[in-house]
């Protein structure tokens, strides 16, 4: 009997960012793989109608969910479906790809009409972690957390993309020996990339800079994301890296302070706003920079610096979080602790005056970005997956 996996998501494209790009690549990449395998079965729970442009795939079934908001009966009549849905199909196991709320609806939907599946929950970040000093995470009232106990501790694997993350695995309430490191993964050798023939704006979007150096970021303005310390020290190294221009793709109300710091620094004819970019668009920012800065106060992986490695761009970023799992300074990537202004600056004027060092980070980072391909992501869950329904322990063991 084929194994069968229904993989289920609250969040996916449209909405942009690391967790639903990795989902879109694991999705199509697996897609393509299944067209050669008869031992595996896979579903795809979306969350709503939006996302069912990005949802078509020749191997993999499909399932709306129908998700249209969070009052009550919208829930109730979500998981009447929902559960319909796994009555039928009855999955070996439930891939989550949230603890919460995807791993409560999993775990009410199918104990509630007795369908006996094992439940994987995927944690990126929010959905288990909680740091108050820059409001990161969803769930921090005392009932929210109850609930995700009520979870967690049911569940028979919790995956999470790094080492940094296991120790918001254990206060979740998940048993160690459920607790499972499998780093993320981006299209990389011959990996497909839905990206590469998206049709998005113009390409040529940005000029590659010869008079100084093109610094991109693709952070949000959260607080998290710890961009205001990125425009300081751009400020500070701006009269040592030549004519070099700021990237900001942070866009909206949580962007309102980033944009206000770079006119009090009368920096506006030096920082581009350039908003969310997508597809091609996406990949020739990527080729016209010169530096990628991830300055954030924390990440569980941060996915978007194996994406800048893959396209050649030396990282800058701090030594936080997931981040040293794959990042070595000096070796592939600039590391700096803390990441505030004037670490970075530091990082950004040796960056420019340090042709060997940048050759360096590029080439290696090239060479970090093939070894986190998805494909091999692939592998590890569907290996994940058939231990799991075996009954086996989640960790790999030798």
């Amino acid at each position: 009997m084929p194994l069968k996996v229904a993989i289920l998501t609250s969040s996916f494209l449209p909405t942009v960012g690391g967790i639903q790009y990795k989902l879109k690549w694991f999705l199509d990449n697996l897609d393509r793989q299944l067209h050669d395998r008869r031992d595996v079965r896979v579903s795809f729970v979306y969350p709503d109608r939006r996302s069912a442009p990005y949802a078509q795939f020749d191997n993999i079934s499909t399932f709306d969910m129908q998700f249209t908001g969070r009052d009550r009966r919208s829930l109730v009549r979500m998981l009447v479906r929902l559960g319909g849905f796994l009555r039928r199909t009855r999955p070996d196991v439930i891939d989550c790809r949230h603890a919460m709320p995807d791993g409560l609806w999993a775990v009410l939907a199918s104990r509630i009409l007795g369908v006996p599946a094992k439940v994987v929950a995927n944690s990126e970040g929010s959905d288990i972690v909680w740091l108050p000093q820059w409001s990161f995470g969803r769930y921090r009232r005392g009932r929210s957390r109850f609930v995700m106990r009520q979870v967690t501790r049911r569940l028979s694997a919790h995956v999470v993309p790094s080492h940094a993350m296991l120790e918001f695995v254990a206060a979740s309430g998940t048993p160690p020996e459920k607790a499972v490191v499998i780093p993320n993964g981006i299209p990389a050798g011959d990996d497909y990339d839905f990206e590469e023939g998206a049709s998005t704006q113009e390409v040529n979007c940005v000029a590659r800079n010869s008079d100084g150096m093109n610094i991109l970021c693709l952070s949000s303005g959260r607080g998290v994301k710890n961009l205001p310390a990125l425009v300081d020290a751009f400020a500070l190294a701006l009269p040592r890296i030549g004519a070099s221009r700021l990237l900001l793709a942070c866009t909206g109300p949580s962007a309102q302070p980033v944009v206000q710091l770079v006119a009090e620094r009368n920096l506006e004819r030096d920082v581009d706003f350039i908003g969310e970019v997508l597809g091609r668009t996406k990949q020739a920012y990527f080729r016209a920079a010169h530096v990628y800065c991830l300055p954030s106060h924390f990440e569980s992986f941060g996915l978007v610096a194996l994406e800048a490695m893959k396209w050649g761009v030396p990282v800058v970023a701090g030594r936080v979080g997931g981040i040293p799992d794959y990042i070595t300074d000096g070796k592939n990537g600039m590391l700096v602790s803390p990441p505030d202004k004037q670490n970075l600056a530091a990082a950004l004027v040796r960056l420019y005056e340090d042709a060997a060092l940048r050759s360096r980070l590029i080439a290696n980072g090239r060479q970090t970005a093939r070894r986190y391909s998805i494909s091999r992501y692939i592998d590890e869950m569907l290996a994940l997956y058939e231990r799991v329904a075996r009954g086996d322990s989640p960790q790999e063991t030798a």
